[in-house]
């Protein structure tokens, strides 16, 4: 165990950093949920009437969104070091993941706080018993999350996670570069994208975002999450889909095969041209 360890560590000599960027993200994104109010703007009478839908229990539970953004990803993520041993791989995806993660949040928190757009069901938020009054006769931690409606965070995490997850999948299974055409491929990609579609359009049918808010936050979501794959795998119509840079890059010759009809070929890893396995000539 301490072996692979250090394996690891010598492979990836800026891990410690890595986990520490990591950590003092979260740290600051604590920071801004639990210390710091949204923008409180004025809202006219006339406006009020948009946000008096009745409240409701989230249809996603927290716990749900626990499994769906951060168990059902590692478990996915974890597969690859369960069947191949390949431990760089495995530090790679998770790196990427993470950094997605924590990146998403503080951008939708920060985006939240500056934005201060109220709840559907801010209304009710601020005057349970329905009847209006010049100030809020509510919880004010209610009113507070009241007024954190633009962009959903719950829509923003599940594009995130699952979106990450889908990349990942489409590059594990070359859905992109050498299976094009592949059904059962293609939809293994794409459930991960189809549950986070159904997280957020939920966050619209329990009164507690707009469709605006679900629409930003999961562009937002997927965003980070195909940033964050891009900068440590290949791209997935490559023919080294699927493969971190740094198992690429630590091989001469990486292994990866493309048989055609009469030859046999590898891909540099370096420059990507094709070499030729019989006489070790290189064709651009």
């Amino acid at each position: 165990m301490w072996l692979e360890i250090e394996r690891i560590r010598a492979r990836t000599p800026n891990l410690l950093a890595e986990i520490s960027l990591r950590v003092i993200l979260i740290f600051i994104v604590c920071v801004l949920q639990m210390k710091v109010k949204p923008h409180m703007h004025h809202i006219t009478e006339s406006e009020l009437t948009n946000y008096m839908r009745p409240r409701r229990d989230s249809y996603v539970p927290p716990w749900a969104m626990v499994v769906i953004i951060v168990i059902v990803p590692l478990i996915i993520l974890s597969l690859s070091y369960i069947l191949t041993g390949k431990h760089e791989d495995t530090v790679q995806s998770l790196l990427a993941w993470t950094l997605a993660l924590t990146i998403n949040a503080l951008i939708t928190e920060s985006t939240k706080l500056i934005v201060g757009r109220p709840r559907p069901d801010f209304f009710y938020r601020c005057f349970p018993t329905g009847k209006w009054s010049f100030h809020c006769n509510s919880n004010m931690r209610d009113v507070i999350e009241g007024r954190k409606s633009f962009p959903s965070g719950h829509s923003s995490f599940a594009f995130c996670s699952m979106g990450y997850l889908s990349l990942w999948l489409c590059g594990k299974l070359r859905v992109l570069s050498w299976n094009r055409g592949e059904v059962l491929r293609i939809l293994a990609c794409l459930m991960p994208m189809m549950l986070a579609t159904v997280v957020a359009i939920s966050r619209v049918c329990d009164n507690h975002h707009h469709w605006e808010d679900i629409t930003v936050g999961s562009v937002l979501g997927f965003a980070s999450s195909y940033f964050c794959y891009r900068q440590y795998y290949n791209s997935l119509d490559s023919v080294l889909s699927g493969y971190p840079y740094i198992t690429v890059s630590s091989e001469s010759l990486e292994v990866v095969q493309e048989t055609s009809d009469d030859d046999s070929f590898f891909y540099d890893s370096n420059s990507l041209t094709k070499v030729h396995v019989m006489d070790d000539k290189k064709y651009s």
